[in-house]
């Protein structure tokens, strides 16, 4: 049976896997042959009893290695997981199961994942501490399970200073300037850096670029630079992502403030070079390397500059 699920949270995912209490067996991104690997797994008999096989994040998978999916995963015999944060993809699998994090407007929605982390952990807060912690994070449902287990360590039932000194900041809205200043390859994006990590885990510029660089591939990948309102509508629709957002992107004049279209400032090479840099700078973190040192270097090859 395969069951295609919809996540952009590792804590969700891990909940979802736990209830089917069955060994798990992962094939990743960048798990090598996994052609042969799949072959395997699917249709052989196994020696381990009853498991599930877990494809992991399958849009980052090579074209060839989704072709031989499509074409084989609905003849094996074996449970098999599919995960993505691409709906269109997934589609193409069956139904699919919606375990993605609420939009950044969906307040209710958020309160209701804090609400059930906590009760995973135990923890009982009010409404203030819930929407404090949310403040604090982010709205990333990873920072949020592991700012609670955090919290259930040190109480069930922690005080609102209890939490204001065990949760750090992790976001603010000057993040988003340094975003643009970033894409728009300005130096000056250096300094406010510098400003933001004295507030917040240098993690949180990191992920958030690379996020943003993935939507601007998307978006010049279509081969269109020029938006109209009706297109920056329909954009915000197809890619499910908030229209300020596309607007911010393609230089929408609000208000007659002017802003550069970040679209018309990269090629589609050097944001695929990015993405690469931003996976390697997630390695080096794991590594152990600083990550403020990693965000400061990232940048600085970065900004300011037409090409690498």
């Amino acid at each position: 049976m395969i069951k295609s699920i919809l996540v952009d949270s590792e804590w969700k995912l891990k909940i979802f896997l736990q209830k089917l209490k069955k060994e798990i067996f992962p094939i990743l991104p960048d798990t090598e042959s996994k052609i042969n690997r799949m072959q395997l797994e699917f249709f052989s008999n196994t020696l381990f009893g009853e498991h599930t096989i877990l494809l992991k994040s399958i849009e980052k998978w090579e074209k060839e290695e989704k072709n031989w999916l499509l074409k084989n995963a609905s003849l094996s015999n074996q449970d098999i997981v599919l995960t993505s944060n691409d709906l269109e993809l997934l589609k193409k699998f069956g139904n699919v199961e919606d375990l993605s994090c609420p939009k950044p407007w969906d307040l209710k929605g958020w309160i209701e994942e804090i609400n059930e982390i906590c009760e995973f952990f135990g923890v009982k807060i009010d409404e203030t501490k819930k929407e404090l912690i949310l403040n604090r994070t982010g709205m990333n449902v990873d920072l949020i399970a592991v700012e609670i287990e955090k919290i259930s360590v040190v109480s069930k039932n922690p005080s609102l200073e209890e939490i204001k000194m065990l949760v750090p900041i992790y976001s603010t809205p000057a993040i988003f300037d340094f975003y643009r200043l970033f894409f728009e390859k300005d130096p000056s994006a250096l300094d406010m850096l510098k400003d933001l990590l004295e507030n917040v885990h240098p993690l949180v510029p990191l992920r958030g670029l690379e996020k943003m660089s993935m939507l601007i591939a998307q978006m010049i990948s279509k081969e269109k630079l020029d938006y109209s309102w009706d297109d920056i509508k329909n954009a915000s629709k197809e890619l499910s992502v908030p229209t300020p957002q596309i607007a911010d992107i393609v230089g929408f004049s609000f208000g007659g403030k002017k802003r550069r279209n970040i679209l018309k400032l990269w090629r589609y090479e050097e944001i695929n070079i990015l993405m690469e840099d931003f996976q390697d700078a997630e390695m080096k973190i794991k590594n152990g390397i600083d990550p403020i040192f990693i965000s400061f270097e990232l940048t600085a090859r970065w900004v300011g500059r037409d090409a690498r």
